[in-house]
């Protein structure tokens, strides 16, 4: 009977399918409603890298320095390399694999027939490949593809974040510096009014309590500047780490005003689908489904029979003979190997790996929904503080065009020093209202465009793990502006 060639035989078996389900991307749960509805600005563009819509040359210099710098980057980076050298490992049980040993001696027993010290030499090699009929090699190298891809996408999540924080970071700054400068400012227009009433209750013409008023709010306004400036210093030092540098690194830098930067026109045209298209958080979770479902082969594979094809070769020598005299042997032939009895061992292992199929199941539907709740919260905080700053810019008019008044009619000595005092305070705290709403105008479109997965790439999850070389994942797809 003529033999079947043992490669077309490997060929075939592994031509064999897999067992277990095969992957089926996971429905996403469906927006019943309108979500951040506008037609204004969008697109892939303005999402790759979108700290430039700002228009602050030092912000994007800050988030380029950070993405290139920060440990969180290089620790992510490390993390995706291990795992490529695992899925490079499963990959290797495709083919045979070949060990060699060997042994050398020099020893003597004790007895009647004992002949005194001898040499003993021997070497062996052995080869085994297991053909892989029913798909567990192919189901665990598909599961080490799913987790290398889902760290691909936690390195780009990272590096979104990473940026996103050092926006709001600078943003923070910004907003104490200016605060800082406005109690400054107020403090001195407190202490020039102080003076003034001083020398007038010196003449005798106002009492001297108003100048006692005066002086307790100087005091109030000169106390909290220091608070101001700690909650500064704060925020350049969290800027200097997430930037990866030393603190105080980016202070000299940092001699632009707040009015520099300049809030982009939000109003995003992006589909609910779209945006879960654009989320490295939902792609991770459609990697863990893809492992996920992965894992149920390996496990269902542990309840078929496993075939080798194996051989060895080896020589010894009990004393170090000619060669002619040594003992060679050469051994082929198939074996199998299969789990029969385990008291449902095996079976209890499938059927853990699908329940945790479908927790998976629920954490990635678990993941749309909270994108969809991010997504449609920052937009509409976009939207509702947008509604305050007409509100805001008038209350900051009016205050000031009051204390003008005010210190008019104290002058003339219309109303008493707390009318001044009053709208003193009411205009420093609507100045510090209209800056913390700058800075949350800011800080919402940052959130905003984190929501929307900024720094989206148009890539599947196999395109995203395959295009992160690791020598050059810095310059991952993820942050590198659409053509």
């Amino acid at each position: 009977m003529k033999r079947l060639p043992v490669h077309a035989l490997a060929l075939l078996l592994a031509g064999c399918a897999a067992v277990g389900p095969d992957y089926a991307p996971p429905e996403a749960p469906e927006a019943t409603h309108e979500l951040f509805a506008g037609n204004g600005l969008g697109g892939d563009a303005s999402l790759a890298r979108w700290w430039e819509w700002f228009n602050d040359p030092l912000l994007v210099e800050l988030i380029d320095q950070g993405l290139a710098n920060a440990p969180t980057v290089e620790s992510a980076i490390a993390s995706l390399r291990a795992q490529r050298a695992l899925r490079e490992s499963a990959e290797a049980d495709f083919w045979p694999h070949f060990t060699a040993s060997g042994a050398y001696e020099w020893g003597r027993a004790w007895g009647r027939n004992a002949t005194g010290w001898e040499d003993s030499l021997s070497a062996r090699g052995d080869a085994s490949w297991e053909i892989d009929i029913f798909g567990g090699v192919r189901r665990a190298v598909e599961q080490q593809f799913a987790a290398e891809a889902r760290l691909a996408y936690s390195l780009q999540d990272i590096r979104v974040s990473l940026a996103a924080e050092i926006a709001l970071a600078y943003v923070e700054i910004r907003q104490y510096a200016a605060q800082v400068n406005i109690a400054e400012a107020n403090l001195a227009l407190q202490e020039k009014t102080a003076a003034v009433i001083r020398q007038r209750a010196n003449a005798g013409i106002v009492p001297r309590y108003d100048v006692v008023a005066a002086e307790a709010q100087t005091a109030t306004t000169r106390a909290s500047i220091p608070t101001l400036r700690k909650n500064l210093i704060a925020a350049q030092l969290r800027l200097d780490w997430l930037t990866g540098q030393a603190p105080y690194a980016t202070q000299a830098r940092m001699r632009e005003t707040f009015d520099l930067m300049s809030l982009p026109e939000l109003s995003p045209k992006f589909l609910p689908n779209e945006l879960l298209r654009r989320r490295a958080d939902v792609r991770m979770a459609e990697e863990d489904v893809r492992a996920q479902t992965a894992a149920v082969g390996v496990a269902m594979a542990e309840l078929y029979p496993r075939l080798t094809l194996g051989g060895s070769v080896g020589l010894s020598s009990p004393d170090l003979s000619p060669w002619d005299s040594y003992t060679r042997n050469l051994s082929f032939g198939p074996s199998f190997s299969w789990n029969l009895f385990g008291f449902g061992l095996w079976r209890k292992r499938v059927e853990s790996a699908k329940l945790t199929l479908e927790a998976t199941l629920a954490d990635y539907r678990d993941t749309v929904l909270n994108a969809y709740q991010e997504a449609e919260s920052a937009w509409d905080a976009c939207n509702r503080e947008a509604e305050r700053t007409q509100a805001l810019e008038d209350a900051e008019g009016y205050s000031a065009e009051a204390l003008r008044i005010a210190n008019q009619l104290y002058e003339n000595g219309e109303i008493t020093v707390d009318d001044v005092l009053t709208r003193q305070s009411s205009l420093l705290s609507a100045q510090e209202a209209l800056v913390n709403h700058r800075a949350q105008l800011f800080s919402n479109a940052i959130t905003l465009y984190r929501a929307f997965g900024g720094g989206w790439a148009d890539e599947t999850p196999q395109d995203a793990a395959a295009n992160a070389d690791p020598e050059n994942v810095p310059q991952a797809p993820l942050l590198t502006a659409a053509p």
